[in-house]
Order: structure tokens, then C-alpha cells, then sequence
């Protein structure tokens, strides 16, 4: 990776580094993105719709709405690294020898702590998903009707990053021994998955039922 971040990538270099024969980056960071991309179209709306005097009665929300989606956008631009940072020692973990009781042990343990971590990134792209979610329920109202099938981009680009990040969750604490970590995970994942797909078909629906 050249000691850059991935954010500092071009476009054509990230898809590169994601179609490599390697496990780095993968799934969870292409989800990281894809809610850094919705929150882009969140400010993209927000920007067009600003200064009109059609939805001056909305410019304070909307100047809001811009100022959280360059938020939410940042922090889902550092989650694409971040998931390569949880994975490393995890994919480190299983090369530890094992030829001993002891070293078997120390390797089980090792890896335990390693899928909790790993399993943590996904959990906050979900976590920032639900966020930038907001922004496009209020922007179904309160933007400009011109940028609204960026809307609907917007809330299909969450779907996927949410349930990429489900992915990517389940395939961490399907091998962790914590009981009770494992149904906090799901309790979480679930609410949230639901909450927030559901929300981004409703809009999407609303999306098209404008356009037609």
C-alpha cells in the first residue's frame, strides 16, 4: 500500500488494490465506502438546494444537513482504512504456531480478541449508516426536487453498505466463543438493519413516485 491510506487512493487505484489477490481490502471497507459515497450525495443535494429562494424557508436545516454529511463522510472514509487496520492482526493471528498446548492456546486467544475487533468496524459503519440515513429523510422533503434521484442514489448506496457491513459482521462472530458478545453483535445488527433498510426503500419508492 505504499505507506498511503486508502482514502488518499485514486479510484482507479482502490479498485485495483480491492480486485488484487488479497484479503486487504475487501468487503468491509468497499461497505465503508459506499456510505462515505451516500453522505457525498447527501452534501451534493444539500448544496444545490441551499441559497434557492423555492426552499429558503429550509436553508438553516439544509446548512445542517451539509455540515453533518462532511461529517459523516470523513468518518466513513477513515472506516475504509480502519477495517484493514482490525483485519491485519487477525490475519496475522492464524499463521501463530500452534505446536505446543501452550502455543494453541495463546493462538485461540489471540484470535478471539482479533475477531471482536474485526467484527467492530462493520458494527460502526452501520452505526454512521443509520446517521447519514437521517440527512436523506430529510432531504426527500426539504432539497431541491432537481437533485432528488440523488436522493434515492444516496439511500440505495446505504442499503448496500448496510448489508455489506451485515456481511462482514457475521462472518466475524460466527467464530467467536463469547456468548454474550456475539447476541450484543446481533441485537445491534439486526435493529439496525431492518431500521434502516426499510427506511431506504420507503425513500427510494418515494424517489420514483416523484419521477414518474
Amino acid at each position: 500500500m505504499e505507506n498511503r491510506r486508502y482514502v488518499e487512493f485514486s479510484l482507479e487505484e482502490f479498485s485495483n488494490e480491492v480486485a488484487a489477490k488479497k484479503t486487504m481490502p475487501g468487503g468491509g471497507s468497499v461497505a465503508a465506502y459506499c456510505s462515505s459515497l451516500s453522505s457525498a450525495l447527501a452534501s451534493m443535494v444539500g448544496n444545490f438546494t441551499v441559497g434557492k429562494k423555492k426552499y429558503q424557508q429550509y436553508d438553516g436545516d439544509v446548512k445542517v444537513i451539509i455540515e453533518k454529511a462532511k461529517e459523516y463522510e470523513k468518518i466513513s472514509l477513515d472506516l475504509v482504512d480502519e477495517d484493514v487496520e482490525a483485519y491485519l492482526p487477525l490475519s496475522n493471528a492464524y499463521k501463530l504456531p500452534s505446536d505446543t498446548e501452550e502455543e494453541k492456546k495463546l493462538k485461540q486467544h489471540t484470535i478471539q480478541d482479533c475477531l471482536k475487533v474485526a467484527a467492530s468496524v462493520p458494527l460502526k459503519t452501520l452505526q454512521i449508516s443509520n446517521e447519514i440515513l437521517k440527512l436523506h429523510e430529510e432531504l426527500l422533503v426539504k432539497g431541491s426536487n432537481m437533485l432528488i434521484s440523488d436522493v434515492g442514489v444516496g439511500v440505495m448506496m446505504l442499503k448496500a453498505s448496510v448489508l455489506s457491513a451485515k456481511l462482514n459482521i457475521l462472518i466475524n462472530i460466527k467464530y467467536i466463543d463469547d456468548e454474550s458478545f456475539v447476541n450484543e453483535y446481533k441485537f445491534e445488527l439486526e435493529s439496525l438493519e431492518k431500521k434502516i433498510c426499510d427506511s431506504c426503500d420507503r425513500i427510494y419508492q418515494s424517489v420514483v413516485e416523484k419521477l414518474i
